[in-house]
């Protein structure tokens, strides 16, 4: 397999006690017009890179970081949608309707 390499930056918005990661993607200078990241690609397929402060069962830092990759997904909600897809919006049943509702005898 060949060598994949993870490139990461301080996370400048990280504040103590948040969820946030410590580092995160650098920005992609080739758009600076959009709020793009670098992200990594593995087998053809693209992913999002983080990570965390390692810490032990109790919550205790043990000074690692927790590397995370997540796939990137083209048709995920834009930040602008509120990360929310509309309820039942494309939807399509994988069976035809019967025209039974509300007839069914007990």
């Amino acid at each position: 397999m060949d060598k994949i390499y993870i490139k990461l930056i301080p996370n400048a918005d990280k504040q103590p006690g948040d969820n946030r990661p410590s580092f995160v993607a650098p920005p992609n200078l080739k758009r600076p017009d959009k709020n793009w990241k670098i992200g990594v690609e593995v087998k053809g397929k693209w992913y999002s890179q983080a990570a965390f402060d390692a810490t032990e069962e109790d919550g205790t830092p043990t000074g690692g970081l927790n590397v995370v990759l997540t796939p990137s997904d083209s048709k995920a909600p834009q930040s602008g949608s509120g990360g929310q897809q509309p309820a039942m919006g494309g939807y399509k049943k994988p069976y035809q309707k019967t025209g039974t509702y509300g007839n069914y005898r007990r």
